[in-house]
């Protein structure tokens, strides 16, 4: 988060400050054109998990001291590239967006708790969950209200890679329970963002999304008692804020 609020600040003093150098286009800046550029910023985990007994606990009048549940909400540096392009209509911009970005987000949760009557013993588990990489592509649109300046909404298809693993154990009955998962999960993305033009190449922007992962589960036995299984359901979501430079062609 302390890497969101510098690069915020930096954005705003480079914004504020280029008016005085920034190149002068006759007839005002036109942002129709293709683009590259880098990301940095930081991701704050917004994703939850529940554990349900399943399998033979099946009709169990007990399964409901053995479920819990949790949330995630660790932040995390992220950062990557993006290509895309614009198309501008009067005040009004059009563009499509892909970008590939590296995430830092890993974060586990331990949970020890007494059962109560009739079951005995604690009930303890962890589950961790870590998100490598994930990309977006997206539509904009965007307003200038200004020359060089551009606000803009964007939404699309989002993907990312989303690794999980579950430990739990009952103490009384001694029986053990643990699994992994690891899949490139589809979803969805919605944000929006501002975008200035230091000249007629180069802009600067800030931007937010909110990513949508989806959820996945997955279910795993013991030795001790065959046949009885746990299954892990995992929704992943994640709040991205940061900041970019950008290259027009």
């Amino acid at each position: 988060m302390k890497i969101c609020v510098i690069a915020s600040l930096v954005l705003i003093l480079v914004c504020g400050g280029s008016a005085a150098f920034a190149e002068v286009a006759g007839g005002g800046y036109n942002w129709t054109g293709f683009y590259a550029g880098l990301n940095l910023g930081s991701a704050i985990n917004d994703s939850s998990y529940r554990l349900s007994p399943t399998g033979n606990y099946y009709g169990d009048p007990n399964n409901s001291l053995r479920t819990d549940s949790g949330d995630f909400n660790s932040a995390a540096f992220t950062g990557g590239g993006q290509l895309g392009y614009n198309y501008q209509i009067c005040s009004w911009v059009l563009g499509l967006e892909t970008d590939f970005n590296y995430n830092g987000v890993e974060e586990s949760q331990f949970v020890s708790r007494a059962l109560t009557s009739p079951l005995l013993g604690d009930f303890n588990h962890s589950v961790t969950q870590k998100t490598d990489f994930f990309g977006t592509v997206r539509g904009r649109v965007g307003y200038t209200p200004c020359n060089r300046w551009m606000i803009y909404a964007t939404g699309g298809f989002a993907y990312g890679h989303v690794a999980s693993n579950s430990n739990l154990l009952f103490t009384e009955a001694g029986d053990h329970y643990a699994a992994s998962s690891t899949n490139v999960q589809a979803g969805w993305t919605v944000g929006g963002g501002a975008e200035y033009a230091l000249s007629r190449c180069w802009s600067v922007k800030l931007e937010y999304l909110f990513i949508d992962l989806g959820s996945n589960s997955y279910t795993y036995g013991n030795q001790l008692f065959p046949g009885f299984t746990y299954t892990t359901q995992l929704d992943t979501s994640e709040h991205v804020v940061r900041v970019g430079v950008n290259y027009k062609f």
